[in-house]
């Protein structure tokens, strides 16, 4: 074979071999456009919805943080028919003496903390089985200590210490509990109490009107607070 024959084989045999390089490009840009169609028509029929759900349950929680008040140690004033101890500190109180004669002056109360999630109503009630205010601080209705006037009474309210803590049916004033003649059970205190961090808290007061007659003696009473959930 001359140099002509070598020369034209192997011109044959580049083209064929850019024929198939040729070939070969193109039938991949042919499964290249068609992957891509293909791609799209993934893509495309991906956009069906579905649904998620989250149910977030309600949670009540209540603290008494400052669970005790303290009338203190003292007389009713002999010149008087009652003595009226209230425990804001506002002012002294009514004709109720301490051991040297003058007037207390109490400052006292029960700090309550709403540390659920939810919103909840607020009531008390006296948990210690008194009849009435005369039965806790006169003694059994049956007995010969019980007082003969009428002043025995026990009231409640409440003050916002850190704010808007109850955003409806707050207890306005003083509300009675119990009286010389009936307990009235549970008392509401706030129908909307708030969780909020920083306005979560309540301040709880009391005040007792104490007749001449009742007998000496300490006279602890146990109060229940319940919580429910709006």
């Amino acid at each position: 074979m001359n140099n002509k024959t070598i020369v034209a084989l192997l011109a044959v045999a580049l083209v064929v071999s850019l024929t198939g390089t040729i070939m070969s490009v193109s039938e991949i840009s042919k499964v290249g456009g068609q992957w891509m169609i293909l791609s799209g028509a993934v893509t495309s029929s991906a956009t069906d919805t579905g649904n998620t759900t989250l149910e977030i349950l309600a949670n009540v929680g209540l603290v008494v943080e400052d669970n005790a008040v303290d009338f203190g140690s003292g007389y009713v004033n002999s010149t008087t028919s009652f003595a009226r101890i209230d425990s804001r500190g506002s002012t002294p109180e009514e004709n109720w003496l301490n051991e040297t004669g003058s007037l207390h002056d109490i400052s006292d109360s029960m700090l309550l903390n709403n540390t659920g999630s939810t919103v909840v109503n607020l009531t008390i009630q006296q948990n210690s089985g008194y009849e009435d205010a005369e039965h806790w601080l006169c003694g059994d209705t049956d007995s010969s200590a019980t007082c003969p006037s009428d002043y025995a009474k026990l009231e409640v309210r409440i003050n916002e210490p850190s704010g808007d803590s109850c955003i409806g049916g707050e207890l306005g004033g003083w509300v009675t509990m119990m009286n010389s003649t009936d307990d009235r059970g549970a008392r509401l205190l706030c129908n909307d109490f708030i969780p909020n961090d920083g306005v979560d808290s309540l301040e709880i007061f009391f005040r007792t009107s104490i007749p001449q007659e009742a007998p000496t003696g300490t006279l602890p009473l146990v109060v229940l607070y319940s919580v429910e959930a709006k």
